[in-house]
């Protein structure tokens, strides 16, 4: 049975002493209840918590001999969305019953944007310090709303919530081939597609005390993540946190039984060879959920009648998985040229630092309702073994201390054997970031044809002209030879095994999580941005032209220098390949231009998108044909406003979080070749001869901006180096770089 507080375990108690006095009975002492007590707290809305704990606290206690308590926390009348400001939240919220953990044997949470009061935290403190096992699911690591609680997560459970990728696209774990054998992944699927509607969430960095056993990746961009980890956060303590956990999750076979296995794991119990459920075969994937089909884990072994040859190919390969590491050879001699720039000699990483995603230069905007601090790490945490430095897959990655421009940077680099399981696209699995922003990708490609994500690709942008790569467990070498321009795109020619596989390739694009980009090409005086470049006057006119084939960002834009976006700010931008016009601050100010049903223009071509200002309308013009017009709002006094070329305003505030500094606004992702402003408006005539290469009067021109005068002025672009950890273990070797001639 399942006691939901103690309150009512208290009246239970004293109808049944009522009745003993009545019927005459002496009192007899109430046995013991020896069972282990796991508590399970039921703490947010979005994921059917309130649903799916009660049922597996039910299970537990009806087939398992365990005493199970399920306490339920509501946030009444507030949205875990609502913003300070929007609506009045709270200073706290007391969570009814919270001291029954006192008496726990295990606490089992699923919480999200609670806001308890102190005393109600040093319960929580109290049982971690006294190093009782924990388990937690998916939005715990956000679990607490108030500002100076949101790294409440990472010392107890060793990881962090800093966002998570786009949810349309899902999560494909993967279990490290040296877990194979942890007793909570007994009769769990070692690599598997869940929560088809959820994205990974970003986890890392991992602490060190913490051990991840399941990585996951949504797509194939961005670094793979800890989805399923242990944490020791006193010695010895047992401690499992699973960022999987939607209503998704919970039909889910194999996640049922990781999740069976992680309570016995926790109260010390033996946890059977194919999992507590007896998972022996994966056949009761094919159709139907185990809450309704099945019973909540009263799983059929084979009910669609497979054949057995083919269940045992399958349970082979992805449940009972078994895998014999290969021995890695000995790295090659360097050969290092004079006067080259040593990174990593076998023998320190002291020209390296500890970077992910969230540290500066930042790669990703956090998610600022839930975000979780990273601790400061004080070196890199890769280790070095015999003279190479092996990825450490949920730690973090490395990036170069200095910063450099126009270099050739030479590794070696070898891909070690990984199990069968693993994908063919994920196998091998690493890269190399040039200036923080540009990866070459590292991929065990041996045998296949080049791709825009093989070996040695400019990842999801250029395939090679040939395909050298080795097998695994072989040594490779790469050299890169890699040249910028301030406001340039680089040119990088790679050299693969000793066959040149670019040539010279100009990269138009930006890699997935690059360091965000915060170099605007032009940004005028306020003077100029508030009088010669205003957008909200009359008689004005600007023609951009650009391409791309990311999903853009801005293009032009005029808004205040230090200050926040406005009512007065104006910007035309592309978002994920639409073309968009920007007039107030909020989402509210994004407008469509492009009609329904016209392609995105992140095609690679060249576009001439125009806007011209008359009689309070600004009419826009694509590739010299009108498709849309606006009311032009705002006031034509500015102050302090500055015209942008590739960049909006700066960041101020994330969600309901004011930044201590604020971000730059990132540059636009792909080139813009030539922007120009006229003191005048133009007619649909004037614009269709400009998109055809004519050429109007220089006396009606305020602002005649091309991307090649910054190419003249050779300004070398300078930026880190990043050896991006991933999914595998990938070593290296011997890396140095030399300064490029002019």
């Amino acid at each position: 049975m399942i006691i939901t507080t103690a309150m009512e375990f208290t009246k239970i108690k004293k109808i049944f002493l009522a009745i003993v006095a009545i019927l005459g009975l002496q009192t007899p002492i109430l046995a013991q209840d020896t069972r282990p007590h796991v508590v399970f707290l039921a703490g947010e809305e979005e994921y059917a918590a309130h649903w799916t704990l009660p049922k597996i606290a039910y299970d537990l206690e009806t087939r398992f001999n365990i005493k199970a308590t399920v306490i339920h926390s509501w946030r009444s009348g507030v949205n875990d969305y609502d913003m300070p400001g929007e609506i009045e939240i709270p200073e706290y919220e007391k969570i009814e019953n919270l001291e029954i953990i006192k008496d726990a044997d295990l606490l089992v949470m699923h919480i999200r944007f609670r806001i308890p009061p102190p005393e109600q935290l040093k319960i929580f403190q109290d049982y971690f310090d006294s190093g009782k096992p924990a388990i937690a699911f998916r939005t715990t690591s956000h679990g607490m709303w108030a500002a100076d609680q949101k790294g409440w997560f990472v010392p107890f459970f060793g990881g962090h919530y800093k966002g998570h990728m786009p949810n349309s696209e899902g999560t494909t774990t993967l279990v490290p081939a040296e877990q194979l054998d942890h007793p909570i992944l007994r009769g769990v699927p070692k690599k598997n597609s869940m929560n088809d509607v959820m994205g990974i969430y970003v986890t890392a960095p991992l602490n060190d005390t913490a051990t991840p056993l399941m990585m996951g990746k949504t797509g194939l961009e961005g670094p793979a993540q800890p989805v399923t980890w242990t944490n020791e956060y006193q010695k010895g303590q047992k401690i499992f946190y699973t960022s999987l956990g939607g209503l998704e999750s919970f039909v889910d076979p194999g996640f049922i039984n990781m999740t069976y296995n992680a309570v016995f794991w926790a109260l010390d119990r033996e946890v059977p060879e194919h999992g507590v459920l007896g998972m022996k075969d994966l056949s009761f994937y094919e159709e139907g959920a185990p809450f309704e089909k099945y019973g909540f884990g009263a799983l059929d072994p084979n009910p669609f009648e497979r054949p057995e040859a083919d269940l045992e190919l399958e349970n082979a390969k992805v449940l009972d998985a078994e895998f014999q590491p290969a021995d890695i050879p000995t790295p090659p001699k360097a050969d290092i040229p004079k006067k080259a720039i040593v990174l990593f000699d076998g023998k320190d990483l002291s020209k390296w630092r500890h970077w992910d995603l969230s540290a500066d230069p930042v790669a990703m905007l956090p998610d600022a309702r839930a975000v979780s601090p990273s601790p400061e790490f004080n070196g890199p945490r890769w280790k070095i073994v015999d003279g190479t430095v092996e990825a450490r897959p949920g730690y973090g990655s490395l990036l170069t201390k200095a910063e450099y421009g126009n270099y050739k940077l030479h590794l070696d680099f070898l891909i070690p054997k990984e199990p069968d399981y693993v994908p063919e696209h994920y196998k091998g699995s690493g890269g190399i970031y040039l200036d923080g922003r540009y990866e070459i990708k590292i991929m065990d490609s041996y045998g296949k044809e080049p791709s825009k994500i093989s070996n040695g690709s400019v990842f999801n942008q250029i395939a090679p002209i040939s395909n050298p790569s080795k097998p695994v467990n072989t040594w490779q070498s790469m050299d890169i030879e890699y040249r910028q321009n301030k406001g340039q795109k680089p040119n990088i020619t790679v050299t693969l095994n000793g066959t040149k596989i670019h040539d010279n390739v100009k990269v138009v694009n930006r890699s997935s999580f690059a360091i965000r980009e915060d170099e605007t090409l032009f940004m005028s005086t306020e003077e100029e941005g508030s009088r010669i470049y205003n957008m909200n006057s009359d008689n004005w006119a600007t023609e951009i032209e650009f391409k791309t084939i990311g999903v853009g960002g801005d293009l032009l834009t005029n808004a205040p220098k230090d200050m926040p976006w406005n009512e007065n700010s104006k910007g035309l931008m592309l978002d994920e390949g639409r073309l968009v016009f920007r007039n107030r601050p909020g989402y509210e100010g994004y407008q469509m231009v492009q009609r329904e049903g016209m392609p995105p223009l992140n095609d690679g071509l060249w576009h001439h998108v125009a806007l011209s200002g008359e009689d309070g309308k600004i009419t826009i013009y694509l590739d010299g044909k009108q498709i849309k017009q606006f009311d032009n709002n705002g006031s034509a006094s500015l102050g302090g406003h500055v015209l942008r070329i590739g960049q909006g305003a700066d960041i101020f505030q994330l969600g309901a979080s004011k930044l201590p500094e604020p971000f730059k606004g990132e540059t636009f992702d792909g080139e813009i070749k030539r922007v120009r402003f006229f003191k005048n408006a133009l007619s649909a005539s004037e614009v269709s001869n400009l998109h055809q290469g004519e050429e109007l009067s220089k006396k009606s021109l305020a602002l005649d901006w091309k991307a090649d005068v910054t190419q003249k002025q050779k300004n070398i672009k300078k930026g880190p180096i990043r050896l991006q950890s991933d999914l595998s273990k990938i070593r290296y070797a011997n890396i140095w770089l030399q300064p490029l001639e002019e």
